[in-house]
């Protein structure tokens, strides 16, 4: 299960306290995971010296239903893009399910054409809408050392 996690962070940048609400993207079954896997990556930023202090203001199931990891490296921004797949049931009624990827690129057209390439995979899939979003995604492998701390 997705989890986004929302913290109040003062970080430190260009020598200047800047208290900021962030928010966290992690795949964890328990909130309490996702919630210690955020402290302790802060904490880890604490000691670092990048961050003062931080307090975690809520945990929600994320609407985000796939992540695009493919495009993660080297790519500057975090979008969401929000699909839909139109399709008709048993009794011939047009239905649609609408659901939300996360990916990575360096600007917004670069964005718009990997949701493309996604709404090609889908038999009627139309694209509704992509924005930028200051989401921090913690992977599978910082997941992994967070729990053998």
């Amino acid at each position: 299960m997705l989890i986004e996690v929302k913290a109040k962070v003062s970080r430190i940048i260009d020598s200047k306290l800047r208290k900021r609400t962030e928010t966290y993207l992690i795949d964890k079954e328990l909130y309490a995971e996702a919630e210690y896997a955020v402290m302790s990556s802060l904490a880890n930023e604490q000691e670092l010296g990048t961050v003062e202090s931080s307090e975690i203001i809520s945990l929600r199931q994320s609407p985000i239903k796939e992540i695009c990891e493919d495009t993660m490296p080297g790519s500057a921004f975090t979008f969401i893009a929000t699909l839909k797949d139109i399709f008709h049931d048993d009794n011939g009624n047009e239905k649609s399910m609408r659901y939300k990827v996360l990916l990575w690129a360096n600007d917004l057209s670069q964005a718009n054409q990997r949701t493309q390439q996604l709404a090609r995979q889908g038999y009627d899939m139309q694209i509704e809408g992509i924005k930028q979003v200051e989401y921090e995604y913690l992977t599978g492998q910082e997941n992994e050392q967070e729990s053998e701390d």
